[in-house]
């Protein structure tokens, strides 16, 4: 809440990373007396909801360890795919007599029937001999597969950047030819982990301090002695898991910032790096076609009808346009449904949300919120007539199926990344220091977590995003 807001009664200044009386002190959270106000704050129990990218990867289970700072996978392609005409052709192939074709690869034989991707009507071309090299590609000697003599190809298949795809092969008889076979190469891709740190330090006579706060944990249980320290390892850890799923959404990769020993403070990419080469569309209504046209496009050819289950995540205004646009798709289908109107006489109730779109051709979405995409600390870039944060209408559409049982979303962590450590001087975390090791001479310590993680999307054309424009 802005601090001028006239229901603003009492603010406190704020402070970072190394608490003292003081602090607690200007902020009337230390007194010598316990009073009735009780601040209550829940916090594990919000983790995995506040962090939904997490809460799907990890914690489902969908976890991959390595032992390297780096990791490569592959992905495999279509094992077949058209080829491209990188010259016009020679010919037009009318009065059933030869034409000449130059494509981008050798792939083909003779005895193949090809098809260009152009005309409205399918035509079919064999190739009779070839191919034999030539400028920028290979020549094929073909014949169109017709006994009308007045069959030609249509000017847009005799041009540059036609595409011709194969269709089958055939042979006279007692012949000595075969078909092409093609096959399928992997593509190799390469990912990072993030290396993230944080610490808070806390002094000895701060961490005994009385305040008035209650803590309650996950399971409702309250902290009844009010002490400085366990409110600041509850925060500590929601600002921690915070900032993980953030660098998990919004990574970008580098290698090029230096750290303050000169080593490179090295960042993996985020889902929305990552998908930047997926299907990426920019909307400025959301609507049940939009939702299906986009979706088909992701999947259409591509993923099996019984296997096309997506989750998107979004703002809560993204939620209130997705509802939106299934509300006036649905109204003629709505008139008086149970489901939206319930109760009875002076008790009538209406209302519901849309958060989930079965669609045509085995397609399945689920709705997820994702905080992230509501935060203001973060997303500056706000709407004109709504003044909430663009991104909270963003839609990132995630795959989680794979093959094989694999996810093909992963969070990604190094073996042995994750470390938990204390630098302890007369205060140590376990009460003072009663002739113990010191590390240092304060009468104080601190707390050091390393974490080594990141995502991993192995095949990100089954994701995509709905980004809304402005204009």
């Amino acid at each position: 809440m802005r601090t001028q807001s006239k229901l603003t009664v009492l603010t406190r200044p704020w402070h970072a990373n190394f608490t003292e009386t003081n602090h607690l002190g200007s902020a009337f959270l230390a007194e010598p007396h316990k009073f009735d106000k009780v601040l209550t704050r829940v916090f594990t129990a919000s983790r995995l909801a506040d962090n939904p990218l997490t809460a799907m990867t990890k914690g489902m289970g969908r976890t991959s360890e390595i032992e390297s700072f780096d990791w490569e996978w592959e992905l495999m392609g279509a094992s077949s795919r058209p080829l491209t005409a990188v010259a016009a052709s020679a010919g037009s192939g009318v009065g059933l007599t030869p034409l000449t074709l130059t494509l981008d690869e050798d792939w083909f034989k003779p005895g193949d029937v090809i098809s260009p991707a152009a005309g409205t009507e399918r035509i079919l071309v064999r190739i009779q001999s070839g191919p034999a090299p030539a400028a920028n590609g290979f020549s094929y000697i073909c014949k169109i597969v017709t006994d009308d003599t007045a069959a030609s190809l249509h000017a847009d298949a005799q041009a540059v950047g036609c595409q011709w795809s194969k269709m089958y092969s055939v042979y006279e008889e007692g012949g000595d030819q075969s078909g092409s076979t093609t096959y399928a190469m992997p593509m190799k891709l390469k990912s990072q982990l993030s290396t993230m740190r944080k610490e808070y330090s806390i002094t000895g006579d701060a961490a005994n301090q009385a305040l008035v706060v209650a803590l309650m944990d996950a399971e409702g249980k309250v902290y009844k002695d009010y002490k400085w320290l366990k409110y600041a390892e509850a925060e500590y850890w929601i600002q921690w898991h915070k900032e993980k799923e953030r660098i998990l959404w919004y990574g970008t990769m580098s290698n090029g910032v230096a750290g303050a020993n000169g080593r490179a403070a090295r960042t993996g990419p985020g889902v929305q790096e990552l998908l930047k080469d997926s299907h990426v569309h920019v909307y400025n209504t959301l609507t049940e076609k939009l939702i299906r046209e986009y979706l088909l496009d992701i999947f259409f050819g591509r993923v099996d009808m019984n296997n096309r289950n997506i989750v998107a995540y979004t703002g809560e205004y993204g939620m209130l346009a997705f509802h939106q646009a299934m509300s006036n798709a649905s109204a003629p289908f709505l008139t008086v449904d149970s489901k939206f109107i319930s109760g009875e006489g002076q008790n009538l109730a209406f209302g519901g949300q849309f958060v989930k779109y079965i669609g045509p051709n085995g397609i399945t979405l689920t709705l997820r919120h994702n905080p992230m995409y509501d935060d203001r600390e973060i997303n500056h870039i706000m709407h004109p007539d709504k003044q909430v944060p663009v991104e909270s209408m963003r839609f990132t559409f995630l795959d989680f199926g794979g093959t094989g049982g694999e996810s093909n979303i992963k969070y990604v962590h190094k073996k042995g990344g994750y470390k938990l450590g204390y630098v302890s001087g007369l205060q140590t975390p376990y009460g003072a220091n009663k002739g113990g090791l010191m590390s240092n001479a304060k009468d104080a310590y601190t707390m050091i977590v390393h974490d080594q993680c990141g995502i991993q999307i192995d095949d990100v054309t089954r994701c995509g995003e709905l980004i809304l424009g402005l204009q």
